[in-house]
C-alpha cells in the first residue's frame, strides 16, 4: 500500500478520537461544568467538520496529519485555560498515547516536546487561574471517561486492525497465487523470456531461452551476454536505450546469436516493466526462433517461381519447337553441300539451333516431374564418362584436369541421365570460369551412408553476396546463360536425397560438393 494511503487511514483513527473529544466538549460545556460562549463552540465544531470534509475528499494525508495534532493542542489549551482545570491536561497525554498509531518517531518525539513545554506553561505561568476545588471528583470523573473512551477506542482499533490484517492476509493469498501462475506461465512457456535490469545484465530467464540460446540460466544471471548478431549490435544498443526512454518494441524481426555462434532469424518483443509508483525496474524481452518461417517463405516463392517456369516452358516448347524442328530441317540439307559458299554460316546457324533446343529441354524440365526411372550406377563410371565428354574443350582451353577418387566401384541409385546432366552442368561451368591455363579438380570420397563429390576450379569465382542467388530460376552471370542450369541441378540431386554446396571466393576459385545416398542407403530408406 502507498505510504500515503496508510497514512490517511490512521488519519482517521485519530479523527475519530478528536471527534468523541469534540463531543464531550459540548456536552460538558451544555451542562455548565464548563462555561465557553456559543461562538466558541460554534467556531471548535466548524473546525472539527473541516478537518472531516478534508479527509472525505482524501486531500493530502500529511497536511491533514498536521491539522489533527494542531486543532487537538488547541482544544486542550482552550478547555484548561477556559475551565481552570488542570485535569484537562490528561488530553495531552491521551494524544501522545493514539499518536503512536502513526508509527513514527519523529512525531512522537516532537510531539512530547511540545506537549511538555503546553503543559510547563499551562502549571507555572498560569497557576493564578487554575481552580483546584473538588479535586477528588475531577479526577474520578476524567479517569473515568478517558477509560471509557480509551475503552472504546481499543475496541474500534482491534475490529480496525483485525480488518487489516484480513485484507493484507487475503492479498498476501491473492498475491501467491497470481505469483505461482505467472511463475509456472514463465518457466512453461514456448517463447524464450528474459528479464534484463536497467544495466542490460540478466536477471531471470525461463527453459526456452536456455534451449533456443544456448545458455544455462546460471551463465545468463547477473551477466550482458551477446545474444544478436554482430552487425546488428548498433542497432541492439540503440533500442535498449529507447526502451529505458519508455518505447516499447513489439514482433521486431531481426537476427539473434547463440552461445555457440550461429545466427538465427528472431521475433521479439521488448517491453519495459514498471512498479507500482511508475518507476521502470526492468526490461523484458519476449523472443521467437521464425526460421522455419524464413524458411517456407523462400520455399514458398521458390515453388512459385518454379509454376511460372512451368507454366513459360509448357508454352515455350510447343511455340517454338515445332517452327524450330522445321528450320533445322533445311540447314542440315544446305549443310551436305560441302561446296556451299554458306557453309560456315549454316553450320553456327546449326550449332544456335542446336543450343535452342538445349534451352528449351530445360523449359521442359521445369514443367513436368522429373522421370523416376532409376537403377543401381557405379558413380565412377559416370564421373569417368563426364571426364571423357570435355576432354577435347579441356585441351582446347588448356585447362588441367586433377583426378582424385577414393574408390573403383561407388554405387548409387538414380537416374543415370538426369545424374550425367548435373555433372555436365557444373563441369561446364568451371570450365567457362577459367580463362586459359587453369585447374579442374575432381574429388571423390564417401563414407558409410553418402558418396561426396567435390568439383573445384581456379576460375574467376563468385562474390559472396551472389552465391545465395545461384539456385535462383534465370538467374545468371553468363552473357548467353538461361540461370536454369544450376536450378535444374540443384532440383535433381534434392530429389535424388542429396544436397549441394557452393563455396566461393572471388579470384580464387570456386567448390561445388555434392552430396548424394549410397545404394544401400537409399534403399534401407
Amino acid at each position: 500500500m502507498h505510504p500515503l494511503a496508510i497514512i490517511h487511514k490512521r488519519n482517521l483513527f485519530i479523527y475519530y478520537s478528536l471527534f468523541i473529544c469534540t463531543m464531550f466538549f459540548i456536552t460538558i460545556n451544555l451542562f455548565g461544568i464548563v462555561h465557553y460562549t456559543h461562538s466558541y463552540t460554534l467556531v471548535i465544531i466548524l473546525v472539527v467538520a473541516l478537518i472531516g470534509l478534508l479527509l472525505y475528499k482524501k486531500v493530502h494525508a500529511r497536511f491533514v496529519q498536521i491539522l489533527l495534532i494542531l486543532t487537538w493542542n488547541i482544544l486542550i489549551i482552550t478547555l484548561t485555560l477556559g475551565s481552570g482545570q488542570l485535569l484537562f491536561l490528561f488530553g495531552f497525554l491521551y494524544l501522545l498515547l493514539i499518536a503512536n498509531v502513526y508509527q513514527s518517531h519523529i512525531i512522537n518525539t516532537i510531539l512530547a516536546i511540545v506537549t511538555a513545554i503546553e503543559i510547563a506553561f499551562v502549571v507555572v505561568f498560569k497557576q493564578s487561574n487554575i481552580n483546584l476545588t473538588h479535586p477528588i471528583q475531577s479526577f474520578i470523573f476524567f479517569t473515568l471517561f478517558l477509560c471509557i473512551v480509551g475503552f472504546l477506542q481499543t475496541l474500534y482499533a482491534k475490529k480496525l486492525w483485525l480488518y487489516e490484517e484480513k485484507r493484507n492476509i487475503d492479498k498476501r493469498l491473492e498475491f501467491s497465487s497470481t505469483e505461482a501462475y505467472l511463475k509456472l506461465f514463465f518457466d512453461h512457456a514456448e517463447d524464450a523470456m528474459a528479464v534484463f535490469d536497467l544495466n542490460n545484465k540478466i536477471i531471470e530467464v525461463n527453459a526456452a531461452f536456455e534451449k533456443m540460446y544456448g545458455w544455462t540460466r546460471e551463465e545468463c544471471i547477473g551477466q550482458s551476454l551477446k545474444l544478436v548478431a554482430p552487425e546488428n549490435t548498433d542497432a541492439a544498443n540503440e533500442r535498449f536505450l529507447k526502451l529505458l526512454q519508455g518505447e516499447r518494441f513489439r514482433l521486431l524481426e531481426t537476427k539473434d546469436m547463440r552461445k555457440d555462434g550461429s545466427i538465427f532469424d528472431a521475433q521479439i518483443s521488448l517491453s519495459p516493466i514498471y512498479n507500482s509508483y511508475g518507476d521502470m525496474l526492468a526490461v523484458s524481452v519476449i523472443s521467437r526462433d521464425i526460421s522455419y518461417l524464413k524458411e517456407n517463405e523462400k520455399l514458398s516463392l521458390q515453388s512459385e517461381k518454379l509454376k511460372l517456369a512451368g507454366e513459360i516452358a509448357a508454352g515455350v516448347a510447343h511455340e517454338i519447337r515445332n517452327p524450330m524442328t522445321v528450320v533445322s530441317g533445311f540447314i542440315q540439307m544446305m549443310n551436305e553441300d560441302s561446296q556451299s559458299p554458306y557453309l560456315a554460316y549454316t553450320n553456327i546457324i546449326q550449332s544456335e539451333i542446336e543450343r535452342i533446343d538445349l534451352i528449351i529441354s530445360e523449359f521442359l524440365v521445369l514443367s513436368k516431374p522429373l522421370a523416376e526411372q532409376k537403377s543401381p550406377l557405379n558413380l565412377l563410371e559416370i564421373l569417368q564418362d563426364i571426364v571423357l565428354f570435355f576432354e577435347f574443350q579441356l585441351e582446347q582451353h588448356q585447362i588441367q584436369l586433377v583426378q582424385q577418387f577414393s574408390s573403383d566401384r561407388l554405387f548409387i541409385y538414380g537416374n543415370n541421365n538426369q545424374i550425367k546432366q548435373v555433372f555436365i552442368n557444373i563441369v561446364k561451368n568451371a570450365i567457362e570460369a577459367i580463362e586459359k591455363n587453369g585447374t579442374i579438380t575432381l574429388i571423390c570420397h564417401h563414407d558409410e551412408h553418402f558418396a561426396y563429390i567435390e568439383i573445384s576450379d581456379t576460375g574467376e569465382g563468385i562474390p559472396q553476396h551472389l552465391i545465395g542467388y545461384i539456385f535462383e530460376p534465370f538467374y545468371t552471370t553468363k552473357i548467353h546463360g538461361t540461370g536454369l542450369g544450376m536450378m535444374i541441378s540443384n532440383k535433381i540431386i534434392c530429389e535424388h536425397g542429396g544436397a549441394i554446396n557452393i563455396q566461393s571466393e572471388e579470384h580464387v576459385g570456386t567448390t561445388i560438393t555434392i552430396k548424394i545416398p549410397l545404394e544401400h542407403q537409399k534403399e534401407s530408406a
